[in-house]
């Protein structure tokens, strides 16, 4: 595993004040359980979400409040800004997978730049709840961005990530669901 750089962890009110905050719904026709299933199994992201290439986990499964991982993304950004892919390592902060309402929160706590040059904090909500027909999907992604990132770059930084987490990710999922390419 490559050198890594803590991150300030926040609360999940993060989610809310975050100074980037990226936000996208789907309403897909699946059950919730199906949709949950789906954002838990490593092998469905690279589908939905090529950008992450690798997953370690650092606890067993099955996860739970509290498991880590590391995942790698790598896109073409990384590459631009960073000469390369990002290791980050994500800390389960929440895991609800009971009820109508299903949902796992988890907070970056390393990453493996120095994190002037990436983010000083970073927190993800996936949330899936049962409506008629099937579900709606939530995804909050809540960035704290350093220095380069927000003002030499900022433009640039800030309209790829919108880009990528609420408009390549969700479409690429619900395509993906539609087509059944994801085993569910």
């Amino acid at each position: 595993m490559p050198c890594m750089f803590p991150l300030r962890e926040e609360p999940e009110s993060f989610l809310e004040t975050a100074p980037w905050i990226f936000r996208s719904e789907l309403e897909l026709d699946v059950s919730a359980e199906t949709c949950f299933q789906i954002l838990l199994d490593d092998n469905a992201w690279s589908i939905w979400h090529p950008e992450v290439t690798n997953i370690q986990w650092q606890t067993p499964k099955p996860v739970q409040k509290g498991s880590v991982r590391t995942v790698l993304y790598k896109d073409w950004l990384s590459y631009l800004l960073l000469g390369g892919p990002i290791t980050m390592e994500e800390k389960y902060d929440t895991f609800d997978g009971g009820g109508a309402t299903k949902k796992f929160a988890v907070s970056f706590t390393a990453i493996s730049r120095p994190s002037f040059m990436v983010y000083k904090a970073c927190r993800e909500e996936f949330k899936v709840e049962e409506c008629s027909g099937g579900c709606k999907f939530t995804r909050t992604v809540a960035i704290d961005p350093a220095f380069l990132p927000r003002y030499v770059f900022g433009c640039l930084t800030y309209n790829t990530l919108k880009n990528t987490f609420t408009k390549k990710c969700p479409g690429r999922f619900e395509k993906a669901v539609l087509e059944r390419r994801i085993p569910i």
